[in-house]
């Protein structure tokens, strides 16, 4: 059977055009036929017309006249010559018949084969006989006598042998017919199986491609294998328009994902070259190229860890981790996660880059802490231990240094009082959890405080407290006004504490845009350049040993740096060993008032 619309068209093209030529050949061939016997038979039919003529009429018009001699010898020769006979007279009197008495048949003048007989030599007609049921060939030849016509002799055929000669000649071109069917049948599907099995197969692929349900607005084609085939390729058009457009969103959104990453990521194949690498990766390896897809990865990066760790994930098809440092741009602590992707054998490999750098510094500071809090906190405590000890064994009835170790018990008391509340402190600011009431805050009000506050200490080492200020300003800023006064007194403090001669140490603040920076200057000892990186850190101390003579916590420039960050502000420092420091914090200005 046919497999497709197209090859039934083609064998219904091919039958009709068979049908048709055969019909058209076989009309041709009856038409051709016809006329040959028709001819033949006219032929015959004159030759029998003319001997009868010459041979009953010969004496005329003596037979005429004798009617049934005439009519014996037209039924005679009518034996003789198998054809129906007909004799009339001029005025169409019938004068003998081979078949009917003549007396019987009416005037047979105004039928056509004799009237055309009285005008041409001949007359010729089909004529069907009721009598007889028979359909016959009639030739007519009229006679005539001193040039006028005295008879007109009939000679008839049957039509029957056309028709059987029609009969033979359809049943050959019925059987014609058929087999050029059978054959047209066999071509159309030799054709259909060359040409279109391959449109049927393509549909079928397009159909397996193509997203169903996805049908509207499509061409009105044709019916057929090849219009199906067209809305395939319109239905599968558009899936792969919406999969070129999903495709493209997705890595729109990987891209965007991958841009938006802190981590850097970048994939390699299984020759590491490397395919992918966001730009995360480009900052924390410090990679300067414009475009690294398609390189190799040790070409890029110049890295052998990163290498490494791709040939170990390619050669055991396991994640693996490693840690590393750059020092390009800056140095860094990187960590370096390896997966693979997945496939057998492995196509390639994921890398993740994490910047370890601040939690490995956090990591120290938090040993660092711990250290120094341990240290700090053990130093008071065995200092109080010692003399308990002391009085315990028999000291407190020593009146002489009983007082001494009691004062030293409570100045080491009041020193892990302090540390503890600086600590709990900083660790609140640090978290959070410290609770400011952010107002407009006086900065000479705050500033004047602080100088008061500290003026007996100064002046028992020989320092000046020294309050600059403009004198019509006042100068407002947004803070909490105890934290102020804490940044303030700290770096009051320690300007009084680090000033190893007598000196002033000048508080002054000016207006720096939509900013006021406060600053505490003082001409003391100065801080080393390489420690000047390290001194808001948690328990840092120039010199240790000095700084705890002096009765510092090692915990109020940190402080002074969380507050002041607390704020939306910021500490900066500018000091020079032996010539003095300058601590400037700048918070965010509330208004200024012109008196």
């Amino acid at each position: 059977m046919l497999r497709s619309r197209i090859g039934t068209y083609i064998l219904l093209l091919v039958v009709t055009i068979s049908l048709v030529s055969l019909l058209a050949m076989t009309w041709a061939a009856r038409f051709e036929r016809n006329a040959a016997i028709r001819h033949e038979r006219i032929v015959k039919l004159q030759t029998i017309v003319e001997l009868v003529t010459s041979t009953l009429l010969q004496d005329a018009p003596a037979p005429v006249a004798d009617e049934p001699r005439l009519q014996q010898q037209i039924v005679r020769a009518a034996a003789e010559t198998g054809v129906y006979l007909t004799i009339i007279d001029g005025g169409g009197r019938v004068l003998a018949d081979s078949l009917n008495p003549p007396r019987r048949m009416e005037n047979l003048r105004d039928q056509s084969e004799f009237r055309e007989a009285a005008r041409e030599e001949f007359g010729f007609s089909q004529r069907f006989l009721p009598d007889e049921d028979v359909t016959m060939q009639m030739v007519v030849k009229r006679f005539e006598h001193d040039g006028k016509p005295v008879a007109f002799v009939r000679a008839g055929l049957p039509m029957d042998e056309l028709q059987s000669s029609a009969s033979t000649i359809s049943l050959v071109v019925g059987g014609i017919a058929i087999g050029a069917i059978l054959i047209g049948f066999v071509l159309t599907r030799t054709l259909e199986a060359r040409l279109f099995d391959p449109v049927v197969e393509l549909i079928d692929a397009c159909k397996s491609l193509a997203i169903r349900g996805e049908r509207k607005n499509l061409w009105n084609s044709s019916q057929d294998e090849l219009g199906e085939l067209v809305r395939e390729f319109q239905v599968m058009a558009n899936a792969v328009t919406q999969r070129e457009r999903a495709l493209r969103d997705q890595a729109n959104r990987i891209e965007t994902v991958l841009g938006s990453m802190v981590e850097g990521v970048i994939a390699v194949n299984s020759d590491r070259v490397v395919l992918l690498a966001n730009q995360a990766v480009r900052r924390l390896l410090g990679i300067r190229a414009e475009k690294v897809e398609g390189r190799p990865l040790i070409e890029v990066t110049r890295i052998r860890a990163l290498d490494q760790s791709v040939q170990q994930a390619l050669s055991t098809g396991q994640p693996g981790s490693a840690e590393f440092e750059v020092n390009s741009p800056f140095r860094r602590v990187l960590n370096i996660h390896a997966n693979c992707l997945p496939g057998d054998p492995c196509p390639g490999v994921v890398l993740v880059l994490h910047d370890m750098t601040e939690l490995r510094r956090l990591e120290n500071l938090r040993r660092e802490f711990v250290a120094n809090v341990s240290h700090e906190l053990k130093t008071p405590l065995a200092a109080i231990r010692a003399y308990a000890e002391t009085l315990h064994m028999g000291a407190v009835n020593d009146a002489e240094n009983r007082d001494y170790f009691l004062g030293q018990i409570t100045d080491q008391s009041d020193r892990l009082h302090d540390l503890i509340m600086d600590m709990l402190q900083l660790a609140r600011v640090e978290a959070g959890q410290e609770v400011f009431d952010i107002t407009d805050v006086n900065v000479a009000d705050i500033a004047q405080w602080c100088v008061d506050s500290l003026r007996d200490k100064a002046a028992a080492k020989n320092i000046r407290l020294i309050v600059e200020t403009a004198e019509d300003d006042e100068v407002y800023v947004r803070a909490d006004e105890e934290g102020l006064r804490t940044i303030v007194g700290n770096l009051v403090d320690n300007a009084v504490k680090y000033s190893g001669k007598p000196g002033d140490v000048l508080v002054r603040w000016k207006t720096e845009g939509d900013q006021v920076a406060i600053s505490v200057q003082d001409h003391g000892i100065g801080i080393p350049e390489d420690a000047q990186n390290r001194i808001f850190e948690r328990f840092f101390r120039v010199d240790k040993a000095r700084s705890r003579e002096m009765g510092g916590t090692g915990l109020g420039l940190s402080i002074v740096k969380h507050l002041a960050s607390s704020f939306g502000g910021s500490v900066d420092l500018d000091s020079r060993l032996e010539v003095g420091s300058t601590f400037t914090v700048r918070l965010k200005i509330s208004h200024v008032l012109t008196n």
